[in-house]
């Protein structure tokens, strides 16, 4: 099974759900077995999330003995392929919650398995079509561009804006210049 790590977009703790890029489109990963690197071509996945799309279980490091969440939907976006999962109550999910509004781990991976590919022009793998297995978070990418873009909590908008409360006075007038004598 391929794996390919990929970037959470946000985290609703309340809703207990992720929304995450799960496949980056056209880039190229070199930590995969293939030493030409690998990259995941728009609509790999498209049958694939046809067949099972809400039934791509959502895991920790790809430990496949434990499942904390399971896919809600897919948007296919410019940028590559978004999932949203809803993650499970209990210890483990919200110790993965914790883990993601933290930023201690902050990253997906996705375990897949490749129905068709070829090679680019410049020798790298082309994923074209894959059987998406499972999608885990990780805190080590595998794609460069793999970053978390925002985490949302499930706060109101008072106790979000809470630390811009009450701010102390600051003066902002221009400093008059010191002028300074050498000794000596």
């Amino acid at each position: 099974m391929d794996e390919l790590v990929m970037e959470i977009r946000s985290v609703d703790a309340d809703a207990r759900e992720m929304v995450g890029m799960i496949a980056p489109y056209d880039e190229v990963t070199y930590l995969t077995p293939d030493p030409n690197g690998e990259r995941i071509l728009r609509g790999a996945f498209a049958k694939s999330i046809r067949q099972r799309g809400g039934k791509i279980p959502l895991l920790r490091n790809h430990d496949q003995s434990r499942k904390i969440g399971t896919s809600m939907r897919f948007v296919d976006s410019d940028d590559g392929l978004v999932g949203e999962f809803k993650i499970v109550p209990g210890d483990h999910g919200d110790a993965m919650l914790d883990d993601l509004r933290n930023g201690c781990l902050d990253m997906l991976s996705v375990g897949f398995q490749a129905i068709r590919a070829g090679r680019g022009a410049d020798g790298v793998r082309e994923v074209k079509e894959g059987r998406l297995v499972e999608v885990s978070v990780v805190a080590l990418p595998a794609y460069a561009g793999a970053a978390v873009l925002a985490v949302r909590n499930g706060q109101d908008l008072d106790a979000l804006l809470a630390p811009f409360q009450n701010r102390p006075e600051v003066n902002l007038d221009p400093v008059a210049p010191l002028l300074y004598r050498r000794q000596g």
